[in-house]
């Protein structure tokens, strides 16, 4: 796929894929890359954006694929973009805890990280170094907005976003499993998404999200980030979802056959990781609080 970094047609788009995310002409090639690996299988399950679930024969495992996690970077020629792909059993009620092998590699560069569940991890190119976890005044984080309304996502994070100093930094990657891989090495202290926390817990906020993704809630789903949970697992960093409960439970599918969409918050610390799952709780208080007035409004004569 690196050849197709950049390139023009990469941003052409194709219809729409399984999860309700546009098909952009470098996602067409990247699930032609995944057909070839695994389409003249016997007995195969696997599971991609585009295609959803394919099963042939009696498969043991299943294949859960990003071909491209990070699209938009990876058409506009950016080095934050990743494959990836999670193994779990092939059967019913599967879930992030039964993943037993994630990789991640960077399309850009050739450096991968694997993880072993129980068996720890192994990473070609890149260091992994956690940092010592730092206060929210100097947080170097990643998020991301795209698809995402804008004002209720800022009201959620504003505790994180409105820190005295200008110390830390926001990236918006546009990639959950670079993201994620980065809190491994150190180069980010943490990465939050509230986006799924926002829609399970806010009423209203379902509509919200379909509002901003052309009729889908387009969220972090679990093949954008089950290789990166498990990586981070096995390395010992704490990673919830953001209302700080086990994401090990989230099953890998729904009962419609797609993906499930998963909040996050990972750290460098246990610490700095209840320090954020505090500010988002308020923050999600917050929301509820201004939904409640703008209800209130429009009811009023």
């Amino acid at each position: 796929m690196r050849p197709l970094l950049g390139d023009p047609s990469s941003r052409f788009t194709h219809g729409v894929a399984h999860g309700g995310d546009p098909t952009f002409g470098i996602d067409r090639h990247a699930e032609e890359v995944v057909e070839s690996a695994l389409g003249e299988l016997d007995d195969v399950a696997y599971f991609t954006e585009d295609h959803g679930l394919v099963v042939r024969g009696r498969p043991d495992v299943l294949y859960l694929v990003d071909p491209i996690d990070g699209t938009r970077p990876a058409a506009a020629g950016y080095e934050t973009c990743c494959a990836t792909v999670a193994v779990a059993p092939y059967g019913e009620s599967v879930t992030l805890g039964d993943v037993t092998y994630g990789c991640i590699a960077e399309l850009a560069t050739g450096a991968t990280f694997e993880a072993t569940r129980d068996r720890g991890v192994h990473v070609e190119g890149r260091t992994v170094a956690p940092t010592d976890g730092k206060d929210l005044r100097s947080l170097f984080w990643a998020g991301g907005f795209r698809g995402q309304p804008a004002v209720p996502l800022a009201t959620v994070l504003e505790g994180i976003f409105d820190v005295p100093g200008s110390q830390g930094a926001f990236f918006d990657q546009g990639s959950a499993a670079y993201s994620l891989t980065r809190v491994a090495t150190g180069q980010l202290d943490a990465y939050v998404d509230p986006g799924q926390a926002m829609v399970e817990a806010v009423p209203g906020m379902d509509e919200a999200f379909r509002r901003v993704g052309g009729g889908h809630v387009l969220n972090t789903t679990t093949y954008d980030a089950a290789a990166s949970y498990l990586l981070l697992w096995e390395i010992g960093l704490p990673v919830t979802d953001a209302l700080g409960r086990s994401l090990r439970e989230v099953p890998l599918l729904d009962g419609d056959g797609k993906a499930s969409l998963v909040s996050t918050v990972a750290a460098s610390t246990p610490a700095l990781h209840e320090e954020i799952l505090d500010e988002v709780a308020r923050g999600l208080d917050r929301l509820r609080d201004a939904q409640a007035e703008r209800r209130q409004r429009a009811q009023s004569p």
